[in-house]
């Protein structure tokens, strides 16, 4: 079966009226693991001194540095390594929807996200409408340039509560895709697999963001731009979510929680307003058949 793997990371600039970025890449499975994954292993993390995974903050932090027996320079050498190795991986395809916290934090400030499994409500999160969004673009891109791809898996780093509300997303994902129009896409929905820091796609995802979104903010320092200059070479697909569709969906939501609150309304009014007892009413109609069989017999 041709299997695509979609490997996928958020980043934004610390508060929530800033750029949110959801981006990852997508390539065939067997690139990912067969090639690209073993030389990630050999080049960037074994060293010396190996390492356990690459996750930029983490190799920012002296802390880690020194837990790990590595030197800034050392981890200087690896991002070069890193971003090389992407270049040199010509079916990794970069996609990436950016969200304007500015305009996405009031508009859904007082929305929330329910969950299936019990978890209760969680604010409703750039993360939840990004990743449809990621989803979406995925599936059609895949559709339109890989014709021969059998079924795409989403593989996302596992962060707690957030991942789950997104893989419940991700299960609603094929009524969405029906109802825009697009139910040839529903067979390409591979599985959606949360993971950890451990698995190669997801630390080149984190490379990715952290590169993006200090580029996108003019933060990069000259080592980390020719990095960006190199990996930002490869044609992919980027989106910002405009505001105008930020706003008509806040409506949309609007609407439809007028609605159920509605709705609410009248099922508590039926729960409320006392109903005849059921006997007694089978008593009533029977008694009422009954005078108008007799009547019946006896006007014949």
């Amino acid at each position: 079966m041709a299997v695509w793997v979609a490997a996928s990371d958020e980043t934004s600039g610390g508060n929530k009226f800033s750029k949110y970025h959801y981006a990852g890449w997508l390539a065939p499975e067997r690139d990912w693991y067969d090639f690209f994954a073993p030389a990630w292993k050999e080049r960037v993390l074994d060293g010396p001194p190996k390492i356990p995974y690459l996750h930029m903050t983490e190799m920012r932090s002296r802390a880690w540095r020194e837990k790990h027996g590595i030197t800034a320079l050392q981890v200087d050498d690896r991002l070069d390594l890193a971003a090389d190795l992407i270049r040199q991986m010509y079916s990794l395809y970069p996609l990436n929807i950016t969200i304007d916290g500015s305009v996405f934090a009031p508009l859904y400030k007082k929305f929330k996200v329910l969950s299936k499994s019990g978890h209760g409500a969680k604010d409703f999160q750039p993360d939840f409408l990004a990743f449809v969004s990621y989803a979406y673009a995925v599936l059609l891109g895949v559709s339109k340039k890989f014709p021969e791809a059998e079924k795409v898996d989403f593989l996302v780093e596992n962060n707690s509560e957030i991942t789950k509300h997104i893989h419940e997303l991700y299960e609603t994902l094929p009524e969405s895709l029906t109802g825009v129009g697009h139910p040839e896409l529903v067979p390409l929905m591979g599985e959606f697999n949360p993971a950890g820091k451990d698995r190669v796609p997801l630390q080149a995802a984190d490379y990715l963001c952290w590169h993006l979104r200090r580029a996108d903010a003019q933060t990069l320092d000259l080592r980390d731009t020719a990095r960006w200059n190199t990996i930002a070479s490869r044609k992919g697909f980027s989106w910002e979510m405009p505001k105008k569709v930020l706003i008509d969906l806040a409506k949309a939501f609007r609407k439809r929680e007028k609605e159920n609150a509605k709705a609410d309304r009248v099922r508590k009014l039926r729960q409320n307003n006392a109903r005849p007892n059921k006997s007694a009413a089978r008593g009533i109609k029977s008694r009422i058949g009954a005078r108008k069989g007799g009547k019946s017999q006896a006007e014949g």
